[in-house]
């Protein structure tokens, strides 16, 4: 949500933003900045967790409070639903995205606001999938692509990136022969799995709070 005067408004594509923040999670495990142990979030190289880019001030600050606590993961994970996080992520990779010249920048108007987008160029969608498609059978296979495939698979999003059905069920089959045996998959299939239950919860509540 994000609040217009007083009123909290439901923004749309919840679920999209949420998985969006969840990513981002996700790429600072990948990097060995972020890991999960006993049922929390932790910080794993506080080094690195501390030269982060500024634009994520407000998402290390969530975490920090998090790990304070000593929430669980399930609440933890409550952040990945926060309107302010997400656009902050949004704004600081989509510059970053920009100055590598694969989005372009515009700015679209709604009856809340007008809102800068970053939308990706032919080549650079064409370079994406091309990627995933050649990660998925690979030898080794990276983490950031058992990341995305994992979140894409919970979103049953992956045939909109690869349309011939065919194609698809190869390249599925080949990775999780790779992968589905692997306890870093297993652990990120978990996160994941959990994530998608906080989002639905929120989403109920969201649908409560506004009837």
């Amino acid at each position: 949500t994000e609040r217009i005067g007083k009123k909290p408004m439901l923004r749309t594509r919840f679920t999209n933003q949420a998985y969006f923040v969840l990513a981002s999670i996700l790429d600072l495990i990948d990097q060995q900045v972020l890991a999960i142990q006993d049922d929390q979030l932790i910080i794993k190289d506080r080094d690195k967790f501390g030269r982060l880019p500024n634009y994520l001030s407000g998402f290390k600050a969530r975490i920090m409070a998090e790990i304070t606590k000593g929430n669980k993961l399930t609440d933890t994970l409550d952040l990945i639903t926060s309107w302010d996080i997400a656009n902050e992520l949004y704004d600081g990779v989509g510059v970053e995205l920009l100055r590598d010249q694969l989005v372009r920048k515009t700015s679209v108007k709604t009856n809340l606001d007008t809102h800068v987008i970053y939308l990706p160029t032919d080549a650079a969608r064409m370079q994406v999938t091309d990627d995933l498609k050649t990660q998925m059978t690979a030898a080794d296979i990276s983490q950031a692509t058992i990341s995305l495939v994992t979140i894409y698979e919970q979103l049953d999003a992956l045939k909109w990136l690869i349309s011939d059905k065919n194609e698809l069920a190869g390249l599925t089959q080949a990775f999780h022969r790779k992968i589905d045996d692997d306890p870093f998959y297993q652990t990120k299939r978990a996160l994941v799995k959990t994530a998608q239950d906080v989002i639905t919860k929120k989403k109920f509540w969201y649908d409560s709070w506004l009837s």
